[in-house]
């Protein structure tokens, strides 16, 4: 479903974000990618939807190379859920999710936010499979809690039914016990939809738990690319190390054990 073939990202100011990247990824795999700040997470997600050009390289999409005379239509195929949602707070909350379907509606039409009738039923049912009641349909986004807003966010993400979800850092914001209901949701979207996920985290306990495969990253190169259990094998050292945005032991980053996964089996 999605490649990364030789893919490397040098940027204007001279920063080598990404180094010979060799990555296949299947169709309905949750992916995660783990790595401290600056390590290219981020530079990977973008070069999916087109917002990042390679600087060699070629990323695939459905077995379709992705370049200037396709993009249009292939980022029709690829949903966003953001790290500070990037919702428009003064619109109501089906106007946000509604607006995940915009590639599909006429300029006028957007403009007067007027979406045809099987968007906005989609947007309804969207809505409910979130855990979002009818009465937050025409609250604004403003008066959303964070757990709240980012239910908008993946709801959003999946209007246009997305081959694959991009996830970029989405709890970060959020508490623990939320970040934990925000990935459950997340994973159970795709899975029922047998969408792929590329999902960015900074905690490692929860791409233990969700992750069908984790790969690491490290000055812009592949330095881990696993199950779960070969992660905890292997330790979290090799890619934090020396490093001084590896994540401080907490109540919300615990130690990842092999008692652990044992737990989630």
């Amino acid at each position: 479903m999605l490649k990364f073939h030789s893919v490397s990202k040098r940027y204007d100011d001279g920063t080598q974000a990404l180094s010979e990247v060799h990555l296949d990824i299947p169709q309905g795999q949750f992916c995660v990618l783990l790595g401290s700040s600056g390590a290219g997470k981020s530079t990977l997600l973008y070069m999916v939807n087109g917002l990042v050009t390679p600087t060699t390289g070629q990323v695939e999409i459905g077995g379709k190379a992705l370049n200037r005379a396709n993009m249009k239509s292939i980022r029709r195929t690829v949903g966003m859920v953001h790290q500070q949602f990037n919702l428009t707070p003064r619109l109501s909350v089906a106007m946000n999710v509604l607006s995940g379907a915009l590639p599909f509606v006429s300029y006028l039409r957007a403009a007067a936010m007027w979406y045809p009738r099987v968007l906005r039923e989609r947007a309804c049912k969207l809505l409910a499979e979130v855990g979002l009641s009818p009465e937050h349909l025409t609250r604004r986004v403003s008066e959303l809690s964070g757990g709240q807003m980012q239910r908008v966010g993946i709801a959003r993400a999946f209007m246009l039914e997305p081959q694959v979800l991009l996830a970029d850092e989405p709890v970060a914001s959020l508490d623990p016990r939320v970040s934990r209901d925000i990935m459950v949701l997340l994973r159970d979207e795709a899975k029922r939809r047998g969408t792929t996920v590329v999902c960015s985290l900074h905690q490692p306990e929860l791409a233990v738990e969700f992750a069908d495969r984790i790969i690491a990253l490290k000055g812009g190169k592949l330095i881990f690319d696993g199950t779960p259990e070969q992660l905890v094998a292997a330790g979290l050292d090799s890619i934090y190390q020396n490093n001084e945005s590896k994540p401080a032991p907490s109540h919300s980053v615990p130690h990842v054990t092999p008692q652990m996964l044992e737990a989630l089996a």
